[in-house]
């Protein structure tokens, strides 16, 4: 135990004061309705924004949600272009010890496991919500200086402060309970991309689990 917690240590060493704060996590961070009033209204699970498309269609705002320190490491590939090709995430070159000490954790408490992307999240109480775009079982961990801030999956509250949990995140309702302090969490989980990946750009486990330690 001792020699993982260091891993932890480790990272914690390098992590950035602060990420960059984003507005793409709607279904996460929850809508900041403040902000829609200033740019458009909505119309259900929607912003509508002012004006017409050139093809005359409604202008919709993708990403109206509070603002959240939360990056992701891994692949991805441009959303509305033909072919795009599959990229590194720009987490990869910007926090690269951070991107190291978060796979080697992967690799010590949970090497069975096949994932492509990780999101790195800072202070961010998630809203009740399921991960949509998620493919299968992730995992979670919670590390840093603080209280509370349990998991609370399907209504059952679960510590994952240096213990590792897995769970479905695109079946089970999950958030994050209250907490005080300096929390950081880390999401390892399989992308839609993930069997189009060549091996090398993805963490491929002996086996992918397919239990839930929460049962």
């Amino acid at each position: 135990m001792v020699f993982n917690l260091l891993l932890f240590a480790n990272l914690q060493n390098d992590l950035p004061k602060k990420l960059m704060r984003t507005r793409k996590r709607s279904n996460v961070s929850g809508i900041d309705y403040d902000y829609v009033k200033k740019i458009g209204t909505m119309k259900g699970k929607k912003c509508v924004l002012p004006g017409k498309t050139k093809t005359g269609k409604e202008r919709v705002a993708t990403y109206i949600g509070n603002l959240c320190e939360s990056i992701t490491f891994g692949y991805t590939k441009q959303r509305f272009i033909k072919n795009a090709k599959i990229e590194p995430r720009q987490a990869n070159a910007k926090y690269p010890k951070v991107f190291k000490h978060l796979k080697k954790i992967a690799e010590i408490y949970f090497p069975e496991f096949s994932y492509d992307c990780i999101t790195l999240n800072h202070n961010l109480k998630c809203a009740p919500h399921k991960d949509s775009n998620n493919r299968g079982y992730s995992y979670i961990v919670g590390f840093g200086n603080y209280t509370g801030g349990n998991l609370n999956v399907d209504g059952k509250s679960v510590d994952i402060k240096y213990k590792p949990l897995t769970f479905n995140g695109k079946k089970q309702l999950h958030y994050t309970e209250d907490f005080e302090g300096d929390r950081w969490s880390a999401v390892f989980f399989k992308s839609p991309l993930f069997n189009k990946l060549e091996d090398d750009k993805k963490v491929k486990g002996k086996v992918v689990l397919k239990i839930d330690l929460m049962e």
